[in-house]
């Protein structure tokens, strides 16, 4: 999967457009999770998305809020 598909799948899922990279960064989270992206397509898409400026939580209490 590419950025843009998780673009694409992010609306589709949530009828609303990313309002930051952060929210495509957590919607990638939450797709591996569940087993829907391989570990190579979800650190393809982590880098590519911290490059675009998203930054992963930084404890352990962000990461549960998140789901």
């Amino acid at each position: 999967m590419v950025l843009e598909e998780l673009h694409h799948k992010f609306v589709s899922c949530k009828s609303y457009e990313p309002m930051e990279e952060n929210e495509l960064m957590d919607f990638a989270r939450q797709l591996y999770l569940r087993e829907e992206l391989s570990i190579v397509q979800f650190r393809c898409l982590i880098k590519e998305l911290e490059k675009k400026g998203a930054v992963p939580p930084k404890t352990f209490e962000d990461i549960l809020e998140l789901t």
